[in-house]
């Protein structure tokens, strides 16, 4: 299912903070995977555009001001579709925003997008460690950014010590305290948390026209420019992130799986999954996403597929009890909820 619809992840934070450090480390880690990138900085000059030239499947630069306030929507969807070209087969698109950007514009921009191919894939916001106490008193907008964001990187982790850690950590819950936090000293997610990576074949298909995969490029750039001490941490992620499994034969409750999906646990940053209803009507299969709040839900035909619901939460810092126990409450208890499909509908996209 995840490669019907392609997420689109903004990734945020103030100038300097390591959003480009975070977009090449998350192209490092892509293992196969295709990602589109579109890097919005604030200038004549796209600066951050140049540091990741060559590097990515597909790349569209806007410069000249922020992408959310001097680039219409309409401009913005045509180059994310330029992405989705059936040759690119692109996974996923990240979009790199200037650091004066508006995160809520952007967000507001990729939900109203029409494509179906297309929906929205979550704010990760990176703050630095080392400046964040400072920041907010010169910037108090950066708390509001902070509210809405769906994973937090506090990065810049070796520039301080623990108890500064601790107090940015308490200072970030203080705005958002549902979304997962990541602390790293070099801006490093894994995929895996955000988008369904995957691996391909030998034998893939799609042009290369004469270039490096830009996992190949990478690996190489990293095998030329080994760290001070020898050691490779390309593969060394400060905090993994967690998935959490659920399996039921029995139905779901529509309304309480959609306050679930809406107002996830505490760590949360994504849920995806199959569900199954017993409501006259909606016996289809359900394909829900959920990041953050934003909820999309694909309506299907079973075909021989055994009527069950199976659910994935990641994120880092999950409780996975309190995710069992919201999610078997959502079981369906067999009480009449007319109007309960409607939690669930509400939601419901066009397959592209």
């Amino acid at each position: 299912m995840s490669r019907r619809q392609v997420p689109v992840i903004v990734v945020a934070g103030f100038l300097g903070s390591g959003k480009t450090t975070l977009l090449n480390h998350l192209l490092r880690q892509a293992s196969g995977s295709r990602i589109g990138v579109l890097v919005n900085d604030f200038g004549s000059i796209n600066i951050d555009a140049m540091l990741i030239a060559g590097q990515t499947d597909g790349t569209v630069s806007m410069s000249n001001g922020c992408m959310c306030c001097s680039v219409d929507a309409d401009g913005v969807e045509d180059a994310l579709t330029r992405l989705l070209r059936p040759s690119a087969q692109i996974d996923a698109i990240v979009i790199e925003a200037s650091g004066i950007a508006e995160p809520r514009a952007l967000i507001r921009m990729i939900t109203g997008f029409a494509d179906p191919r297309l929906r929205y894939g979550g704010l990760v916001y990176v703050v630095d460690a080392a400046q964040f106490a400072d920041l907010r008193v010169r910037h108090p907008e950066i708390d509001r950014h902070i509210q809405i964001a769906d994973l937090v990187v506090v990065n810049k982790t070796d520039l301080v010590g623990e108890a500064q850690i601790a107090d940015v950590r308490a200072l970030v819950a203080a705005s958002n305290d549902t979304a997962p936090m990541i602390a790293t000293a070099d801006a490093v997610v894994d995929p895996e948390m955000l988008f369904d990576a995957r691996r391909r074949s030998g034998d893939d298909s799609a042009p290369r026209h004469g270039q490096l995969t830009l996992d190949e490029l990478l690996a190489e750039d990293s095998h030329a420019h080994p760290t001070s001490g020898g050691e490779d941490h390309r593969d060394h992620l400060h905090e993994r992130y967690q998935s959490v499994e659920f399996v039921s034969d029995a139905p779901m409750n529509p309304r309480r799986l959609a306050e679930f999906l809406e107002r996830p646990p505490a760590g949360c940053y994504r849920i995806k999954g199959v569900v199954a209803f017993d409501v006259p009507g909606h016996r289809q299969k359900f394909i829900v996403h959920g990041v953050g709040g934003f909820v999309r839900v694909e309506r299907r035909a079973w075909g021989g597929a055994q009527r069950a619901t199976s659910i994935v939460v990641i994120g880092a810092g999950v409780d996975p009890d309190a995710v069992h126990t919201a999610l078997t409450c959502a079981v369906d208890d067999g009480v009449p909820d007319e109007h309960g499909i409607l939690s669930i509908t509400r939601h419901l996209v066009t397959a592209p």
